[in-house]
């Protein structure tokens, strides 16, 4: 697929993105490390606390943390567009989501479902004998846990990257719409930001929770692909930071008071209802503000942030089951809550740094967990490539259900 050579794109890389990348990963590692001790949501293992303070302090960044990491996605998606055309995005880059994803389904996520079929008592059984049945056993081993994308094998955490390859092949298929669109309406405004509002007040009718945080996803991508990456977007933020942060805290505090009362069961339908306007719009109005923040706190470069950033693919791959496998091997000793999350944090984070240290010092470990080899390695060359996509070739033919 050519690109129009006539053109000519200057992308220039935004700093606080670098930061807000790593904080973004950081943040989804501590919620779902919370997810696990607090109480009544649903999650893959779960400890018993009475710890609703802790509901309250997730919720602050529960609304935005996706939306964040889908506007990065975004404009990292124009940048590639920009840089390297859409065949690099048809083929590199979707072999580099699509393998990580593939080990991740068949070697990362059934760590976790291993844990929640013992807590369950669905499975009595050691490690060993539960992944001898999750390759070759019977599908009547996992009857009740067969949701997935071949039966019991499913994306669980890492359904960020199935949605992401599936946007960027949208985005790759109307490439000269949204070109056009991006040149005629490029220029962000109070106007762009209240059809924001609208449509995600809009999105959160739609029953089909899977369906409704892709349109959310989606949304939040394109805000990325549209406006990410000009710097007009980032002096409208740095010029509108303070009423921005002010609607921001706001609406926090409102949705807040809403789930309190709501816990209490106090005020009924209404409450529950003004309880998902307030959260819904603070799924943009939070967002931008975080953006705002970023470009007072995040002007300067730093080596060790760029660093970082070569990590953020891993860690995301894996953190999550490492914090459920830790989890579940720290509640069989004798401690108190505050304990075994301060122990599960600490083995967590020390077996999650064990595994980027390992992508780092070997590449095609890194290859496999999403971590961009070096240009002058055998693993960059084009027959790897082709030979990864047609490994992959299968899971994302059976994702756009071709298959």
């Amino acid at each position: 697929m050519r690109e129009n050579n006539s053109e000519t794109y200057q992308v220039t890389r935004i700093i606080a993105l670098d930061y807000l990348r790593v904080i973004a990963v950081a943040i989804l590692f501590f919620f779902h490390l919370g997810m696990i001790w607090v109480p009544e949501w649903q999650f893959h293992f779960k400890q018993q606390t009475q710890w609703y303070w802790l509901q309250h302090v997730m919720l602050i960044v529960s609304p935005w943390r996706m939306g964040l990491l889908w506007f990065i996605a975004g404009t990292s998606i124009w940048g590639m567009r920009q840089r390297h055309g859409l065949n690099f995005l048809l083929f590199r880059r979707s072999n580099a989501i699509l393998l990580p994803l593939l080990i991740g389904i068949f070697f990362i996520v059934p760590i976790q479902l291993f844990v929640e079929m013992t807590q369950k008592l669905a499975i009595d059984a050691p490690l060993s004998e539960f992944f001898f049945h999750f390759y070759f056993g019977e599908e009547a081993y996992f009857q009740g846990f067969s949701s997935g994308i071949w039966h019991h094998i499913d994306v669980n955490h890492l359904w960020f990257l199935r949605s992401l390859w599936r946007f960027t092949l949208l985005l790759v298929l109307f490439d000269r719409v949204l070109l056009v669109m991006r040149q005629r309406y490029g220029t962000f405004s109070l106007l762009w930001l209240c059809a924001l509002l609208l449509a995600t007040l809009g999105i959160m009718h739609i029953e089909n929770s899977d369906l409704r945080r892709d349109c959310y996803g989606f949304m939040c991508l394109l805000m990325g692909y549209f406006f990410g990456a000009s710097h007009q977007f980032w002096r409208w933020l740095s010029i509108n930071a303070s009423p921005l942060v002010l609607s921001a805290v706001s609406v926090t505090l409102l949705y807040e008071v809403c789930f309190w009362l709501m816990r209490i069961e106090v005020g009924g339908d209404t409450v529950n209802t003004y309880f998902g306007v307030f959260y819904n719009v603070a799924k943009i109005v939070t967002l931008v503000a975080v953006l705002a923040i970023s470009t007072r706190l995040f002007s300067h470069p730093s080596a060790s942030v760029a660093r970082a950033n070569q990590f953020v693919f891993p860690f995301y791959v894996f953190h999550q089951s490492v914090l459920v496998g830790v989890a579940y091997m720290v509640a069989n000793q004798t401690l108190s809550s505050f304990e075994s999350v301060v122990i599960t944090a600490v083995f967590s984070l020390t077996v999650c740094v064990l595994g980027l240290m390992l992508s780092h010092y070997s590449a095609f470990v890194g290859l496999l967990f999403g971590k961009k080899p070096k240009r002058t390695s055998w693993l960059h060359s084009r027959e790897v490539q082709i030979g990864i996509t047609l490994i992959t070739l299968p899971l994302g033919l059976k994702i756009i259900g071709a298959i």
